[in-house]
């Protein structure tokens, strides 16, 4: 199961007291820390995937769709309980947002509009070791909904406590999830759409070539990016790659980062043909450009950054000189007796 927001685990010694943070990354099952209770694991993953989606590879993981006012749908989850005793979950819809080229879920029940629309078959779920079970997600959009594109989560939560010798209790706190996208409109869905604006090399500080491409969403739908970069016409006329991108970015409409790639340290240095191709469901992007990939360009770059601001400081120390020239030379004359 490769279809879920990653779990967190988080065990907390302060009173009764438990915490939880936002997750971002995608994970296929939660691996408790040691804790309170036995290792193990539990997960999550879409069971339905609407007939307008269905060749769509985000819905597959995705609670994807594009729905009018007063629409109401029905999706079908997953729940597996891997570990090796009987296990209660708590299932529930939280709030979610897209920043920095991440999609966050926020834990503890956070709400937004799109939650209220969210109602859970079974918020408990117990299942026995090794078992499994089926939940059922409806969302019901209202008249009155805010049109555009709606983020949250589904979370599958565990909870275990324990009391230690000094009498506190540790919390641990272990969820997986499913996101959704839910944009709300008329007519037909937004178009789907990116531009890789540039691509850029640079050597990493433990001397790894990186490639960026920077890409901004065009459309009027989240991305998820993923993606592979190729390199020809090297040092010698070689060719290297493809290499996957470190992770997935994801961007709002109207929103853009960076989509890094990382080459192999014994790649030669000098100047590359990078292509860049990146995918968002059925949405597809290709760039090509010139990098020159050299530890030598990032002492370049920082030489030159250091005499742009030597030159402001001289520049600066020359206005300050004529200033107080100045302010010494009427200074000395309103002081001539007449």
């Amino acid at each position: 199961m490769r279809r879920s927001i990653s779990a967190i685990t988080l065990a907390v010694a302060v009173g009764t007291m438990s915490i939880s943070i936002p997750v971002a990354s995608a994970a296929a099952l939660a691996r408790p820390s040691a804790g309170p209770g036995s290792p193990g694991e539990f997960g999550v993953r879409l069971v339905d995937v609407p007939v307008s989606e269905a060749e769509n590879p985000r819905a597959l993981a995705y609670i994807i769709d594009y729905l009018p006012t007063g629409a109401v749908i029905h999706r079908r989850i997953l729940i597996v309980n891997a570990e090796p005793r009987t296990s209660r979950f708590l299932v529930y819809p939280a709030a979610a947002h897209i920043a920095a080229g991440q999609y966050t879920g926020y834990s503890g029940a956070a709400r937004n509009e799109l939650t209220t629309w969210v109602s859970v078959q079974h918020p408990e779920v117990t299942l026995a070791a090794g078992a499994s079970a089926i939940d059922m997600i409806t969302i019901k959009v209202p008249r009155g909904a805010t049109r555009g594109e709606h983020y949250g989560v589904i979370w599958v939560q565990q909870r275990a406590s324990a009391r230690t010798r000094t009498r506190f209790v540790i919390t641990e706190v272990n969820r997986v999830g499913i996101r959704m996208y839910v944009a709300v409109g008329r007519g037909g869905a937004p178009p789907t759409s990116f531009d890789i604006t540039s691509i850029t090399g640079r050597w990493s500080p433990g001397g790894q070539p990186i490639i960026v491409a920077h890409v901004n969403n065009t459309g009027g739908r989240a991305l998820d990016l993923n993606g592979t970069v190729r390199l020809a016409h090297g040092p010698g006329d070689t060719s290297s790659g493809p290499f996957r991108a470190q992770q997935i970015v994801t961007l709002a409409p109207g929103q853009s980062w960076n989509v890094t790639f990382a080459a192999p340290q014994s790649l030669p240095e000098g100047s590359w043909l990078a292509t860049v191709t990146l995918v968002s469901g059925m949405a597809t992007a290709t760039a090509t450009a010139t990098v020159l990939l050299s530890p030598n360009e990032v002492t370049q770059a920082a030489l030159s950054a250091m005499q742009q601001v030597w030159v402001g400081l001289v520049g600066l120390v020359l206005v300050v000189g004529a200033v107080m020239g100045w302010y010494a030379r009427q200074h000395r004359r309103r002081r001539v007796p007449a």
